[in-house]
């Protein structure tokens, strides 16, 4: 039997309201209908595929061997990179509805609809599920004949939506997207596009919702994050609500910086099992990558039109956390539209979406200047090459391109496009 369920597309077609004195009004969305199966069938999917196609690309592993491109809802591209110049499809992993996960070593921590696994990648070619943490994300959700809710599928549809319906209010009072969750609640998409790299076998990215650290995975969503140990076996150990709009979270020394769409949240580890809640500095509304550096934190502020991020920044943020209960910004730089960033070399790159790569430099590292604005390069999140210091990977939404660096001249060596 399947339930409905519904999130509303507020860039679909809006028909005039059918009548103005009870609040009705009649609109074209897309409904999501419930998916029920047989959820222990689905964790036994086989692991390693053949290679395929990618087509909606996720979260991205950038390592000297390979790559691993996340394919959203389905699994992770395995890619040989052992050549930059010519990377190569290798095969795939089927890991079902996932679309985060992180790379710590010779493993893979991914989420899997209610799930964690822990994925041995030591000989990427016979890529073994070791660990499965279940519900450590969500409890099982069941149908009114006791089937497992495991997903959704999609149609548009028209219909009169009276005054006391939560769509029809977003839809009045709210001209940005809303989804709703599986209790009917209203919570905001994630607004980090896909293609955004995650790690490298060097290098942490800034858009990661998956992190590692003291022998602990974290796991943020909208609201919460949850931890668990790794001993071997993955093992729940605590879920803590945050608040909302959860944006990234980044492990540096024995601290989490978590980002959120108001704040950037500072987490001690004295205890991984328990992260504590040190500090939070609040900023302008708008989506948060984190980028911890020393004493500094290096923030990105984005808004965007109605269907991205609200508020009005757009700005890099210089924040001083020498004194970790009591960050002081330091320096915000007026930025288009600001993405993920990364160090290379000893300056700061940081993405411009479609509009472009900024590179900064740090001699100063409290003061960034300005030394070269690249507008022909789309980028979303950067890591430093893992085969020689002057590479530098670049993530768009189209794919992935590997620059050579000479000064703040890059010049193209190879595409992986999607």
């Amino acid at each position: 039997m399947r339930s409905m369920f519904c999130f509303v597309l507020l860039s679909a077609v809006l028909f005039s309201a059918c009548d103005k004195d009870v609040g009705s009004l009649t609109v074209t969305y897309t409904k999501a209908i419930a998916i029920y199966d047989d959820l222990a069938e689905i964790r036994a999917t086989p692991l390693v595929e053949a290679a395929r196609t990618v087509e909606n690309p996720g979260k991205i592993f950038v390592g000297e061997d390979f790559l691993l491109i996340g394919e959203e809802g389905k699994g992770i591209h395995v890619v040989d990179n052992r050549d930059p110049r010519n990377p190569t499809p290798l095969h795939f992993l089927n890991i079902p509805d996932s679309r985060e996960f992180y790379v710590h070593e010779q493993t893979i921590y991914a989420e899997s609809m209610y799930d964690v696994v822990k994925i041995n990648i030591e000989n990427i070619d016979q890529a073994v599920l070791e660990s499965r943490a279940e519900f450590a994300l969500a409890d099982q959700i069941n149908g009114e004949n006791g089937e497992v809710l495991v997903g959704f599928e999609y149609e548009e549809v028209t219909e009169t939506l009276d005054a006391n319906s939560d769509v029809h209010n977003v839809w009045k009072d709210d001209q940005r997207t809303y989804y709703f969750d599986y209790q009917q609640n209203i919570i905001p998409p994630s607004t980090l596009p896909s293609s955004f790299v995650g790690t490298s076998s060097g290098q942490i990215g800034t858009a990661n919702r998956i992190a590692y650290a003291a022998d602990h995975v974290y796991v943020v969503g909208l609201t919460t994050m949850t931890t668990l140990r790794d001993n071997g076996a993955l093992e729940w150990t605590s879920s803590q609500r945050l608040g909302g709009d959860i944006e990234t979270v980044y492990p540096y020394e024995d601290k989490l910086f978590v980002g959120t769409r108001q704040s950037m949240m500072i987490f001690e580890l004295n205890d991984p099992a328990n992260p504590t809640l040190t500090s939070t500095f609040f900023h302008g509304t708008g989506c948060d990558p984190v980028y911890p550096e020393g004493d500094l934190a290096y923030v990105t502020l984005r808004t965007g039109d109605v269907n991205d991020c609200p508020g009005n920044v757009n700005a890099l943020v210089v924040v001083d956390v020498s004194n970790i209960r009591q960050p002081e910004q330091v320096k915000e730089i007026e930025m288009i539209s600001p993405f993920g960033l990364s160090k290379v070399n000893d300056r700061l790159y940081v993405g411009e979406g479609k509009n472009g790569l900024k590179i900064f430099d740090l001699d100063n590292p409290r003061d960034p200047q300005l030394l070269a604005y690249i507008e022909d390069i789309e980028a979303y999140d950067i890591i430093a090459g893992v085969h020689h210091s002057n590479l530098v990977l670049i993530a768009g939404l189209e794919g992935l391109t590997y620059y050579e660096i000479e000064g703040t001249t890059l010049t193209l060596l190879s595409e992986f496009l999607y």
